[in-house]
């Protein structure tokens, strides 16, 4: 498909609206691909009514879970800078 003058493909454009953050029931600003990596380490994002405290609930699983957690951590990391960003008065 050409949009622009550009080739765009589209499986990319509907693979990255997974990545869009949606508000979520709770208040929460969060994506698709942020709810599976929480729910694969069984975190219910939906308990939650602040970032800071997902934040921390995130936190007590990487200091307790074992193996590979490289998606929880990269997680941890992206809503962190977002709250700090955002929620944070400079």
């Amino acid at each position: 498909m050409i949009i622009d003058g550009k080739n765009i493909n589209i499986d990319d454009v509907i693979a990255s609206d997974e990545k869009f953050l949606k508000k979520r029931k709770n208040g929460l600003l969060l994506s698709d691909e942020d709810i599976k990596i929480l729910e694969l380490y069984n975190i219910d994002y939906l308990k939650f009514q602040s970032l800071e405290s997902l934040i921390f609930e995130i936190s007590q699983v990487l200091d307790e879970y074992s193996g590979d957690i490289t998606a929880l951590e990269e997680l941890n990391i992206k809503l962190g800078e977002y709250n700090y960003y955002h929620y944070t008065n400079k």
